[in-house]
């Protein structure tokens, strides 16, 4: 077959400009490190008695296997558009781009909900602490948080433009700010210490820290670890976790590849887990894990006994913690970092994805046209743009976004499909198989290691399925919400099959995913 006949053209036009190093830094951006004061507090609130350090060390040791599967199966099939390109030439390609489409539509959704996070989370609280009220109250309505908005998907584009180089450059500076704000975080707690960390919130809160824990205690929640919860709060930790792979989706510009994911994904899990741990013990030694749980569990069951103006995410307990208002907007604006910097990364790889989309002529085969001096998939770029300020519209003045609720759940969906073709590629492509470098040929006995390593995946993704959809994280299962979620993979399937027919009436479609697209 002809590659000029069969792809959008002969080459891809991509450029191996991203080191190792760029792709560990990527990934770490691409998990949200500064997340986890948000999503602690709601791990607590969905299961009362977990640990949060421990759930911490489990996610990084169940996330190492998974990333190994990742970086091998990258390095058998080293393109852009990642688990997409693999499944569709493993299984079939409407499955491929039926997970990718999902994963497509929830990024860039994630992307627009950060936005709303950035103004609220972040911006308000630090110009509240300054004694900036009004203008603290400015920031969070939702024509000022649009506006900003749109100001950054354009300068986030405008980055990204200029080369998969340029943009590694900001997500580097990106990282040494979150981590500026993560080290004066751990810095104001540690300086405190728990006893006057105690007094100030006796003193400031409005509530005591002896009667909120009995208060708790008295109405059910459990005033020591519980291993079932610690162990069902994985879900949301590992939530956090999600995209320690996303490197996989850039792999057409990555240089040597074999060996650099095989750096990037198990660095980046083992240093993301060690910031998490950190800023999960810090916080349980100052703050005290008695409290921490009895707060969330006050505020998530709405006890009139919680009393503070806000929710108990670790940014806004952190004022108990330091009478400066420097101090506090250098800690919070490491959060602000990440919430902008986390959302220009999902813009980066969903231009990747409508790129690999477009080569394999499964998209218009424009959104694959690449600038010449930079590299840069532009016109997927513009796409993804508006599809993220799209996003963030809808996150503001309509209930839709709430629908993503099942995230989880269907990245779970993903990552299975994902590995049921990495355990089936040996035999199912055994041409690209053995093609393929040394490691990934690999075996353990008579067994291939991909295919253990997809075994082992497939398990914890069904685990953390399962543990995704309990009652105390989601509530009852809302049919809508679960229709919306399987509905986006459906629409995938859908859309492929309409591009195949109209694919009909030239070179059909299927030509594509017999080989591998040119590098």
């Amino acid at each position: 077959m002809n590659p000029e006949t069969v792809y959008a053209r002969k080459t891809s036009g991509l450029i191996r400009r991203v080191s190792s190093w760029d792709a560990m830094i990527y990934n770490v951006i691409f998990m949200a490190p500064t997340m986890v004061w948000v999503l602690g507090i709601w791990a607590l609130i969905a299961y009362p008695g977990a640990d949060l350090p421990t759930t911490a060390v489990i996610s990084t040791v169940i996330a190492i296997p998974i990333g190994l599967f990742y970086a091998i199966y990258s390095a058998a099939m080293p393109r852009s558009g990642g688990d997409y390109v693999w499944v569709s030439r493993v299984i079939h390609p409407a499955i491929g781009f039926s997970i990718n489409f999902w994963f497509f539509a929830t990024v860039l959704g994630i992307a627009g909900s950060y936005m709303p996070m950035f103004n609220q989370y972040a911006l308000s609280p630090i110009l509240e602490v300054a004694n900036y009220p009004n203008l603290a109250a400015v920031v969070v309505t939702p024509e000022f948080i649009f506006g900003f908005a749109i100001l950054f998907f354009l300068v986030s584009g405008v980055i990204i433009s200029r080369g998969a180089r340029t943009a590694h450059r900001a997500f580097w500076i990106f990282f040494a700010l979150i981590l500026v704000g993560v080290v004066t975080y751990v810095s104001a707690l540690l300086y405190i210490g728990p006893a006057g960390f105690r007094a100030n919130f006796n003193a400031q809160s409005g509530m005591n820290y002896d009667e909120a824990i009995s208060t708790a205690v008295g109405s059910g929640y459990p005033a020591s670890m519980l291993w079932p919860a610690t162990l069902l709060g994985l879900a949301f930790t590992f939530t956090n976790f999600l995209g320690f792979n996303s490197s996989i989706y850039m792999s057409g510009e990555i240089k040597d590849v074999q060996k650099s994911q095989l750096i990037a994904i198990p660095v980046s899990v083992i240093l993301f887990g060690a910031i998490m741990w950190i800023m999960y013990q810090v916080t349980y030694y100052t703050m005290t894990p008695q409290l921490i749980g009895a707060l969330a569990f006050l505020f998530g069951t709405g006890n009139p006994a919680y009393k503070l103006a806000y929710p108990p995410f670790f940014q806004n307990l952190l004022r108990f913690a330091t009478s400066s208002p420097l101090v506090y907007g250098i800690a919070v604006f490491g959060f602000a970092v990440m919430t902008l910097s986390s959302s220009m990364s999902y813009v980066f790889v969903a231009v990747r994805l409508l790129f690999a989309w477009s080569f394999d002529r499964v998209a218009p085969t424009a959104m694959s046209r690449v600038d010449s001096r930079y590299g840069t998939p532009y016109v997927a770029l513009i796409v993804a743009t508006i599809v993220g300020i799209i996003m963030t519209a809808i996150w503001l003045w309509t209930p839709w976004m709430s629908l993503f609720a099942y995230v989880v759940f269907g990245w779970m969906i993903m990552q299975a499909i994902g590995s049921i073709s990495g355990m089936i590629f040996p035999w199912r492509r055994k041409d690209i198989f053995e093609a393929s470098p040394k490691i990934v040929k690999m075996k353990v006995g008579s067994v291939p290691l991909i295919t253990i390593l997809g075994f082992i995946t497939l398990g914890i993704s069904v685990w953390l399925g399962y543990a995704s959809l309990s009652p105390a994280m989601v509530g009852t299962i809302s049919p809508s919400t679960m229709e919306f979620t399987i509905g986006l993979f459906i629409l995938g399937a859908i859309l492929y099959y309409v591009s195949s027919l109209y694919h009909r009436k030239g070179i059909p479609l299927e030509l594509s995913f017999k080989q591998l697209p040119p590098g």
